[in-house]
């Protein structure tokens, strides 16, 4: 795919950038809050303008003095992006007038020799753009009045940069991610440098967002697209999840905490990171049954695996005794006693730092991507739950036999098996976790969640499966559910001694 063009937006705090970057996206990306230092790392969308696609990258604010000292982390942030553009977009604000962040801001852009574009945001009005000529002062031209607010100029706004950016090599279409990948953990756990390890393999930009010791670093959501293998893919870089009651008077972290809810809702795979060096805590366990209710597969991917190994080691009396696979184990197995909802879900051993295992991690996304869109014949279906269903019955307090009619398969990511049988009251949730199990077993699902369904018969005119695995008669009419349909989620601890993070052989 040829290289959009890109366009950085900078200026100091509070002059409306994010503002100014969803109004001409025409969606939310970028937080938006009425104070300063909101914005930290590169957040960058596509941009359509006359027919091609351009890189539209929000920065943050220029001289900022953050309270995490993280000024010349975002500093650094804003002159990357300055130093990728095509063309910049300098931010002023109409009501304020010039200020000596403006001048600072205008003097690095003049010594950089970068091609600029002065824009005025907060120009609500015809009044208020008679002081446009004041800002020629800073030596970029005249800028363009526009209100992100009210969506003023805007279309003036993108005519203006249609004329001003070389769109001659600019795509014409960018194809839809193959994948998503959704990276998340609680604060701290170096979801931020395996986004720059992934950045810096495929697309020369390790540093790509910033990377500090300070908890809540990243605040939003961060896409970060790459190609491997010809396949275009992006990962999600995330906030931190914390302790909901820290949240209650942090608007910052409460808005970061649903916007990374949402990227695992876009995601097609879920990369759940866990500090290794650390127990299991609740943001972890909350976390982990939020990915298990909206079934997505998912890699527990246990980073900072180096520094992990060696506490291990140092806490045991023999420590010479021990071998690294033996270690491996230990740990999957605590994983899957301390996340019960994830224990069908496969685990790698990271140090996001040094690169090690990146590699690894995607392609067990990729592995996992593949088995969630694995759809299966009817007649392999009606086998496996045939044999199942004969291996062992449900028991039920009055005596009657649950009887399978048909099993169909109706979608996947995830993938979702319907089976009709006569009575969906006499399915326990101890027979349901049976089922599932053993479908995991028997057909191409072991490591991905599985939305198991049972539901009344349509038609008195079906019949059982029989011996040979088939329904007798097929039902032409399937039903839509309603009364009598189970929908709840049945989800089965994996079996011991399978060696961690290695996907099982395929039957």
């Amino acid at each position: 795919m040829a290289k959009m063009p890109v366009i950085a937006i900078v200026g100091r705090p509070n002059v409306g950038k994010s503002s100014l970057l969803n109004a001409m996206a025409g969606r939310l990306i970028s937080i938006v809050q009425n104070m300063p230092g909101v914005t930290r790392d590169r957040i960058s969308t596509p941009l359509y303008l006359n027919g091609r696609f351009v890189e539209l990258v929000d920065t943050g604010g220029f001289g900022f003095q953050d309270p995490d000292n993280l000024t010349e982390h975002i500093r650094e942030q804003i002159e990357l992006a300055i130093h990728r553009a095509d063309l910049v977009m300098f931010i002023v604000d109409c009501g304020t007038g010039i200020t000596a962040g403006d001048q600072e801001v205008a003097s690095l852009l003049r010594r950089e020799g970068m091609k600029s574009l002065l824009v005025a945001n907060k120009a609500d009005g015809e009044r208020t753009d008679a002081s446009l000529g004041d800002f020629a002062r800073l030596g970029l031209g005249t800028p363009i009045g526009v209100s992100a607010m009210n969506g003023r100029n805007i279309e003036l706004l993108l005519e203006t940069l249609e004329k001003n950016v070389d769109l001659s090599d600019a795509p014409t279409f960018i194809p839809e991610p193959e994948m998503m990948l959704a990276i998340v953990g609680k604060r701290n756990a170096g979801k931020s440098t395996l986004v720059n390890a992934i950045a810096g393999l495929y697309e020369d930009d390790p540093k790509r967002v910033i990377v500090s010791e300070v908890p809540g670093t990243t605040r939003d959501s961060v896409d970060v697209r790459f190609e491997k293998d010809g396949k275009a893919l992006t990962v999600i870089d995330t906030a931190g999840v914390r302790k909901k009651r820290l949240m209650v008077t942090n608007d910052i972290a409460f808005y970061s905490f649903h916007r990374a809810e949402r990227s695992i809702r876009r995601a097609d795979i879920v990369l759940m990171l866990v500090d290794g060096t650390d127990p299991i805590s609740d943001p972890d366990r909350k976390l982990g049954q939020y990915i298990a209710q909206q079934y997505k597969p998912v890699v527990l991917v246990v980073n900072k695996w180096d520094l992990t190994m060696k506490k291990i080691r140092e806490s045991r009396k023999n420590p010479e005794k021990l071998q690294d696979q033996d270690i491996m184990e230990e740990y999957g197995d605590y994983l899957e006693k301390e996340l019960p909802w994830l224990s069908y879900a496969p685990v790698a051993f990271t140090t996001a730092k040094d690169g090690k295992n990146i590699q690894r991690v995607l392609d067990l996304a990729q592995h996992l991507f593949k088995q969630s869109h694995e759809r299966l014949s009817t007649h392999k279906l009606n086998d496996a739950v045939k044999l199942i269903v004969n291996e062992r019955s449900c028991p039920t307090p009055s005596g009657n036999r649950l009887k399978v009619f048909y099993v169909t398969q109706t979608e996947v990511a995830p993938p979702t098996i319907i089976l009709f049988v006569n009575k969906p009251a006499y399915v326990t949730d101890e027979y349901q976790r049976y089922v599932l199990n053993r479908i995991r077993d028997l057909l191409p699902y072991p490591e991905v969640p599985i939305k198991l369904l049972f539901r009344a018969r349509t038609s008195r005119n079906n019949e059982e499966l029989t011996q040979s695995g088939r329904a007798t008669k097929v039902i032409k009419k399937q039903g839509t559910g309603g009364a009598g349909t189970s929908t709840r989620p049945a989800y089965v601890p994996q079996r011991k001694g399978r060696p961690s993070g290695r996907p099982p052989k395929r039957r």
